[in-house]
């Protein structure tokens, strides 16, 4: 059978944040009811992000991509409500719920669920997420599902310039979707955050 979507994954690698992506894999396999799926992993200490998001997509072989982060956990069934709405002209966002240790994007739902993988409280994240509140707004930009073709026709990311640090090269591939006709819409669908826990500056803090 032809695997519906292809998860891809760019990995920092810090112990922090391999022990934040051991709970994104385990609540993928455990939470994602697709039986076929793929998932591509590139792991690096430290490298520009877009860069290694663009070589996946593109090594990709399925209809549609959803790009993840390490530090993002998914509660059940996210995948089916996801590729309810998926589209070749349409960007589907999921609900991001985050603790806020830094400031949150307004169509993201505060709630504080742990801010470590240690503290992380997987049973009552995934037990609030059956009636949980659904914000308006059409949600953050990341984690996505979206087309392959849409992200090849749109010619990807634009990749010139400084791609160090937190560019927002993301943001404005959706800008160039929406200007091209695309759509951006919000399922409800709840994945977890840590925020930013890639990098070890964010770990040691305090309110950690």
């Amino acid at each position: 059978m032809t695997a519906a979507f292809t998860i891809v994954l760019p990995h920092k690698r810090n112990p922090g944040n391999d022990a934040a992506l051991s709970i994104c894999l385990d609540t993928l396999k455990a939470n994602t009811v697709s039986p076929d799926f793929e998932l591509l992993i590139s792991c690096a200490v430290d490298r520009p992000l877009f860069p290694a998001i663009d070589r996946l997509f593109r090594q990709a072989e399925t209809e549609y991509l959803v790009f993840w982060n390490s530090d993002m956990f998914a509660a059940p069934g996210w995948d089916q409500v996801m590729l309810a709405q998926a589209a070749y002209d349409t960007i589907v966002n999921p609900i991001l719920v985050e603790p806020a240790v830094m400031g949150i994007h307004p169509d993201n739902v505060e709630w504080d669920f742990g801010r470590r993988p240690e503290t992380f409280r997987r049973a009552d994240f995934e037990a609030w997420t059956a009636n949980a509140p659904v914000p308006s707004g059409e949600g953050f930009w990341a984690p996505y599902l979206m087309s392959r073709q849409r992200y090849l026709d749109l010619g990807g990311f634009d990749l010139t310039g400084d791609l160090t640090g937190f560019v927002p090269k993301d943001v404005e591939f959706y800008a160039k979707h929406k200007a091209n006709g695309g759509k951006v819409v919000r399922a409800r669908a709840y994945v977890y955050h840590l925020q930013r826990y890639s990098e070890i500056a964010e770990q040691e803090k305090g309110n950690r």
